[in-house]
């Protein structure tokens, strides 16, 4: 498979993803929201275990600040 053929591929398939997640009732997408808490408590947990250090996350882009502040001003 060509690279190009690959990155069409992969957009292919986040387009179907965000179709399905889209398709989802508040509910379930509820339940997917805790799922992902539940298992990223789990890796902070064996990483404790395993005496590793813990994750430090990247800084937010100043364009996400930008967005968040955009949207707080609204009314």
């Amino acid at each position: 498979m060509k690279p190009d053929d690959q990155i069409a591929a992969h957009r292919a398939t986040e387009h179907e993803d965000i179709l399905k997640l889209r398709s989802l009732s508040m509910e379930e997408r509820g339940r997917l929201i805790v799922q992902a808490c539940e298992a990223a408590a789990a890796i902070q947990r064996s990483r404790r275990t395993a005496g590793l250090p813990e994750i430090e996350p990247d800084p937010w882009p100043e364009s996400t600040w930008d967005f968040l502040r955009k949207h707080a001003a609204r009314d």
